[in-house]
């Protein structure tokens, strides 16, 4: 089994098994979200902070390796043209049951970040990538395509993973 097929199982599995990162936020949630009141995770402690997003509405965003029902709505909520991209079958499930749910549109394309992206090149406004770093062999790849498909000037919110994350206190 190639690694992506070995990680798109694992993710799978740890979402049955109750992953965080698995989670669809509630309908409550969702109903409270506007442009002051919102947490966006791309790594798991820290929320972005509002300033790094600022005004989305109408902006094409594409939440990449973001499935799972969490980034999208609070992005889709804040007025942006969402489109998720994700791997793994349990992640654009909940993706789309989440829209379906709160009545809102997304685009939900379920594919392989460590290949070329099925967007033109500079479609996004902005780029949401949680951390998932971890996942692929060569990351220079991924961030090759999240460069061609990001408009310049455009935004890329990432969150990435060393390997060190508890060798440092926060502080």
């Amino acid at each position: 089994m190639d690694y992506v097929k070995k990680n798109k199982a694992t993710i799978d599995q740890w979402i049955a098994d109750g992953w965080q990162w698995g989670k669809p936020i509630t309908h409550e949630q969702y109903a409270t979200i506007n442009s002051d009141n919102y947490a966006l995770f791309v790594t798991p402690t820290k929320p972005v902070p509002h300033k790094w997003l600022g005004d989305l509405a109408g902006k094409k965003v594409l939440g990449l390796a973001a499935g799972g029902g969490q980034q999208g709505p609070i992005l889709a909520k804040l007025g942006a043209k969402v489109t998720i991209m994700d791997f793994s079958d349990r992640q654009v499930a909940s993706e789309r049951q989440v829209a379906d749910r709160e009545g809102y549109d997304v685009t939900v394309v379920q594919g392989d970040m460590s290949q070329e992206f099925p967007f033109p090149t500079d479609s996004f406004d902005v780029v949401v990538f949680p951390v998932a770093n971890v996942y692929v062999a060569d990351a220079q790849a991924v961030w090759q395509e999240t460069a061609r498909v990001l408009k310049p000037g455009g935004i890329l919110i990432s969150g990435l993973d060393n390997g060190l994350n508890y060798a440092f206190d926060n502080e």
